[in-house]
């Protein structure tokens, strides 16, 4: 709390213990006249109680000496007399229940109405033995015969003799409960108790009868300690003073009165927990209004307060800010400066031309350009001055000439309140150092750290430039994708260093053939990016051929002289795309053909082209599903003797039939599933399906039935391929001679190293390896010397033209001879007339493979095929003829 608000703070303080005394002197003197009053009413009904209750006993006494006495005139004692006796009082006095007589020891001898306890003359020996020496009403002991019977108070009167001797006592039993009892008519006060008590301590009356001293009133007693603090309080003929005690274990407020006659006590009481109430009902509303009081000035206090503290900590927070602003301005790295309308200078701060703070005298007045680096503003200050009076600010940047410096300025137009005057707020910052990083990252963003070549995100801001300037002119423009052939086996020869300063080169050598004529981009690793605009196609075909013919010549790099081709993919616009990312995406494309028709070529993208590349993308889409759902399949196509034509086995073949695509040819399949990585999985399905059906084909054609299943060189690159074709075979339970294994001889050239200890593991397993397509793929014929194969499969392409040309027929007849010279078989595939066959078998070739003798077969017609014994009908006439 501030100290402007002590004051209201003490005077709310002093408000409120004034208002807490006020209410606690009113508390006690409440609590005083709540006292008083009711000490009042106990002491007026104490001696009511009192009063009634000596009244009551003295009439009895004379009523009961007059009945008394005739019953007894001539000693003698009758039931009738006593009874009659009974009713009359009865009708005088409704309390009376029932009436006694006892003999001068205190023995019963005739009793009517209630019944007379059997034991009274122990229980009332007091009160007995002072009637018959008083001769006056002596009240006894109270009692019940059991616990449903009402309690009865015993009077007794003795009733002498005409010569005054007592002849007998008489005995009324009185109820002291209930509709009829001795004080039915007393005025009780709200709340009163009222106790009778004889001088040992036993309760003669009670009202109300609650508490668990009196639950068997007739028992009832209370402590010696406890009677005789009734008795010395107790007056006689008056009440005492009230008192406070403790009954059954509950404080109370007590007056007692002595009626020694009858040796009574009698006690009027009212606990003090009804007391507080009473108390508190009196005090209670004028609590409520000061609690309302005091809650409501607490609000109206905490509001003032909170009003205020508001005020003085936005005056603080104001002041503060003010000052951290100030401090700010001051020690800001930024030139700050505040001009009037004229641009001189009323304040500048520390970092104004310099880090020494200048003697603001000198500076104020002058014009705001005389110093750096506000200088820099003075050939266009009138246009500026003009844009900060219309808008409110500007800002620049601006480079001080011959130099890298530069600055940014930011200019603030300041309204002075009740005044046509403006100042200006001028903040000059150097921002050389963030120019020189922003062009850093526009460096690296932009271009290829390794040969500063526009990167892929450059290159199509580039194109899309040029594609816009081509729009405009209405002129085409060509983009040509580039690839390194087998560049990645210069890396993994001479390692990425190398490959490095080779990209380098290549970079080099592509920006000599271009010159000025186009843009050359680095894409990523081995891959550039050419456009440039062109009038001609011939003129993009000599481009193109430039290119390659640049790379016809060997590349020099650290004394290693390197064979490179290059392959180029071509797209134009706007004939095959009208944007940037369409053009890359054709000229992709392009490449990707120009590499699978042999490398080092280039290709330009046309519609055919993109529709198979389109076809081959759904086959890819496709081919996941087709086998999951099964749509694979084999087919055999059997293997004859060229001897003899009997079956000797058969190829597996895999075909797809889509539900979405229809048939596709394993051309297509194949390759997709090759670039793909599916062919693992179908590779294995080929295994699997036909090591099965070739246990079924040696059921019915003997055991010696052989199968030829294609393998490509990825499975021959993962070991599990030995493990799971020896599974295969053993499931099967197939003799290994009776597996073969085809891998296609140009994917064997390529990866010849590393598919070579996996085929030296199947070789013994004990199947045989065969080379397909021979004669295609490579041109050294030295790894069949060392190479584990069993067979040789003359390409259907010399097989078609056996009989046109000489040099087919030539290389049929060499490679025959050369595969029988190193003890291999030789498999001709593709022969489908019966000139090709006589050629073959002229040659001595081993077996055929080809439509002349059987399509590809499904499974049930290939055991159809096996389970004919003619021999083709092409054979028999062959022999016949031979």
């Amino acid at each position: 709390m501030t100290d402007s608000f002590r004051p209201l703070r003490l005077t709310m303080l002093l408000l409120s213990l004034l208002l807490l005394l006020a209410v606690v002197a009113y508390g006690w003197f409440s609590w005083k006249e709540v006292s008083r009053s009711a000490e009042q009413d106990l002491n007026l009904q104490n001696v009511a109680f009192v009063e009634q209750t000596e009244t009551f006993f003295r009439l009895q006494e004379q009523i009961l000496l007059s009945a008394g006495t005739s019953l007894v005139k001539d000693n003698r004692l009758r039931r009738s007399e006593l009874q009659a006796a009974l009713d009359m009082l009865s009708a005088t006095v409704p309390q009376i229940r029932g009436l006694g007589v006892l003999d001068r020891r205190g023995e019963l001898l005739l009793g009517v109405g209630a019944d007379i306890a059997s034991d009274i003359s122990l229980a009332s020996s007091d009160a007995i033995t002072q009637a018959r020496y008083t001769e006056s009403l002596k009240v006894g002991a109270a009692f019940r015969l059991n616990v449903d019977s009402e309690v009865l108070l015993p009077a007794f009167l003795a009733l002498p003799d005409t010569d005054g001797n007592v002849r007998a006592l008489l005995v009324a039993l009185y109820s002291i409960n209930g509709k009829n009892s001795i004080w039915q008519n007393l005025q009780r006060g709200s709340g009163a108790h009222f106790w009778l008590l004889a001088d040992d301590g036993k309760l003669r009356y009670a009202h109300p009868m609650t508490g668990s001293i009196l639950q068997d009133l007739a028992r009832a007693k209370i402590d010696t300690q406890t009677l005789l603090e009734l008795r010395l309080r107790g007056g006689y003929g008056t009440s005492g003073d009230a008192f406070s005690l403790s009954l059954d274990g509950e404080s109370v407020v007590v007056q007692s009165q002595l009626l020694p006659q009858y040796q009574f006590v009698a006690a009027a009481f009212m606990p003090l927990s009804q007391l507080f109430w009473l108390w508190l009902g009196k005090v209670q509303s004028v609590a409520t209004v000061v609690a309302l009081f005091l809650l409501v000035a607490l609000l109206v206090y905490r509001l003032i307060w909170l009003a205020g503290t508001r005020l003085i900590n936005a005056r603080v927070t104001a002041e503060s800010n003010l000052q951290k602003l100030s401090q700010a301005i001051e020690q800001s790295q930024d030139s700050v400066a505040v001009t009037d309308s004229n641009w001189c200078i009323e304040y500048a701060n520390r970092r104004f031309e310099g880090d020494v703070k200048q003697d603001e005298a000198r500076l104020k007045g002058l014009p705001v350009t005389n110093f750096s680096p506000h200088d820099m503003l003075c050939d266009d200050l009138a246009e500026i001055s003009g844009k900060v009076l219309n808008n409110g600010n500007w800002c620049g940047e601006r480079q001080r000439a011959g130099t890298r410096q530069w600055y940014e300025f930011s200019i603030s137009r300041v309204e002075i309140p009740d005044s046509e005057d403006v100042s200006f707020i001028l903040i000059g910052q150097d921002i050389t150092e963030r120019k020189v990083a922003e062009a850093l990252l526009y460096q690296q963003a932009n271009f290829d750290a390794l040969t500063q070549l526009p990167n892929r995100r450059r290159a199509s801001e580039l194109i899309a430039q040029a594609l816009e300037q081509a729009w405009s002119s209405r002129g085409e423009v060509a983009l040509f994708y580039l690839d390194l052939d087998n560049f990645k086996q210069i890396n993994d020869t001479f390692g990425h260093l190398f490959g490095d300063q080779m990209l380098i080169k290549v970079a080099q050598r592509l920006q000599q053939v271009l010159g000025d004529d186009g843009s050359l981009s680095h894409m990523s690793g081995d891959e550039f990016l050419i456009h440039f605009s062109y009038e001609r196609l011939s003129s993009v075909e000599q481009v193109a051929g430039n290119i390659l013919a640049a790379f016809s010549e060997p590349m020099l790099l650290q004394g290693k002289s390197l064979n490179m081709t290059i392959s180029i993919g071509i797209s134009r616009y706007p004939i095959d795309s009208a944007d940037a990312q369409g053009l890359m995406r054709d000229a992709d494309l392009a490449l990707y053909e120009s590499k699978r028709c042999g490398r080092g070529r280039f290709t330009f993208f046309d519609a055919e082209l993109d529709k198979r590349m389109k076809r081959r993308l759904e086959i890819e889409n496709q081919l996941p599903i087709a086998f999951e759902n099964g749509e694979l399949f084999m087919v055999y196509q059997s293997k004859h003797s060229i001897e003899s034509g009997e079956i000797l086995g058969f190829e597996a073949l895999m075909r797809l039939d889509s539900r979405s695509l229809g048939a596709v040819g394993p051309d297509e399949f194949i390759a997709v599933a090759e670039d793909t990585g599916l062919i693992e999985k179908l590779g294995r399905f080929a295994l699997r399906k036909g090591c099965e059906d070739l246990a079924r084909f040696q059921a019915i054609g003997g055991s010696s039935l052989t199968m030829a299943i294609n393998v490509s060189v990825r499975q021959l690159l993962d070991e599990s391929i030995v493990s799971y074709t020896r599974q295969m075979i053993a499931d099967n339970g197939l003799d290994p001679a009776t597996l073969e294994l085809e891998i296609t001889e140009s994917l064997l050239a390529d990866n010849i190293e590393q598919v070579m200890p996996r085929l030296e593991q199947l070789r013994a397993l004990g199947l045989s390896l065969t080379i397909d397509d021979f004669g295609t793929g490579y041109s050294s014929l030295s790894y069949l010397t060392h190479f584990p194969v069993a067979t040789l499969k003359i390409d259907k392409c010399f097989i078609d033209k056996l009989e046109e040309h000489a040099n087919d027929a030539t290389v049929v007849r060499t490679i025959i001879q050369m595969g029988h010279a190193l003890g291999l078989k030789v498999v001709a595939e593709g022969v489908e007339l019966k000139s090709q066959w006589r050629v073959l078998r002229q040659y001595g070739c081993d077996i055929g493979q080809g439509y002349l003798f059987s399509k590809p077969l499904d499974l049930h017609h290939a055991e159809r095929l096996l389970q004919s014994t003619a021999k083709i009908p092409l054979l028999h006439l062959a022999r016949e003829n031979h």
